[in-house]
């Protein structure tokens, strides 16, 4: 089977569970990113099968669907001003697709990419100039299985808790709402440090959406009500339990005359 850049495959040693484009072919290792979940691998070609058209159409369909579910949520909050995003992240395909819904939506979002290791030092001169009340601390990460406690044991968890650090020094849990985190991050690290939200709790994938999914129901919950976790659910393809946090009051404001 020929395989190229950009082809649509999934592993079978995986059972086929998560859907990949092909970023670059070296010898017989093919590198990938998913399509819909968060996460960076690498794969022998022999490994990989184009997934199948009725396949991708299933998963579109599914995609656009809870989409539409995110914008008709937010289409019924009129006369309002929303919570400013500042989001951060190591990957710019999975930046613009989160960019891309914020502007959808209508709701203030600057993006920055950023490596993980950088983000510590150059947070607090962007929240001086953005001026945000969510952020956005994301990228990849990924768990060995070798300890949970152990924060070496994961690859970028240390950095995402230096980067909340930062905040904290400065902004409390109510001044700024953090959601840190991605695939397979110590969430319980991340919240002792200072995030109100974060992933994963199951140490699983989470799907490229799901920050901006947190960050957007922060947005438009209003500022005198808790955030309600059921509703992120609702939205996301993530398994119960992935994501979560503290008690976090919304960041939306009603317009008065």
């Amino acid at each position: 089977m020929f395989l190229k850049k950009g082809d649509i495959v999934s592993r079978l040693s995986h059972n086929q569970d998560i859907i990949f484009v092909i970023q670059e072919i070296v010898g017989n290792v093919a590198y990938l990113q998913g399509l819909y979940v968060r996460l960076v691998a690498d794969s022998d070609v022999s490994d990989l099968v184009h997934v199948d058209p009725s396949v991708l159409n299933r998963y579109k369909e599914t995609k656009n669907e809870y989409e539409k579910n995110i914008i008709a949520t937010y289409k019924k909050k009129i006369g309002h001003i929303t919570g400013k995003i500042l989001h951060l992240d190591s990957d710019p395909f999975y930046l613009t697709k989160c960019l891309n819904l914020y502007k959808t939506l209508g709701i203030y979002a600057y993006g920055l990419e950023m490596p993980e290791f950088q983000m510590s030092d150059h947070i607090l001169q962007y929240i001086k100039r953005i001026r945000p009340n969510i952020i956005v601390i994301t990228g990849h990460d990924s768990y060995n299985n070798m300890g949970l406690n152990d924060l070496r044991n994961y690859k970028n968890t240390i950095n995402f808790i230096k980067t909340i650090v930062q905040i904290r020094g400065q902004y409390d849990l109510d001044d700024i709402c953090i959601f840190a985190g991605a695939c397979g991050s110590n969430a319980e690290a991340l919240i002792a440090a200072g995030a109100n939200f974060a992933s994963s709790f199951d140490r699983k994938n989470i799907e490229a959406f799901d920050p901006a999914i947190v960050a957007i129901m922060v947005a438009i919950t209003p500022f005198n009500q808790i955030v309600d976790i059921e509703s992120i659910y609702n939205f996301s393809k993530m398994q119960k339990g992935s994501i979560g946090g503290i008690e976090t009051y919304g960041k939306m404001r009603l317009l008065v005359r």
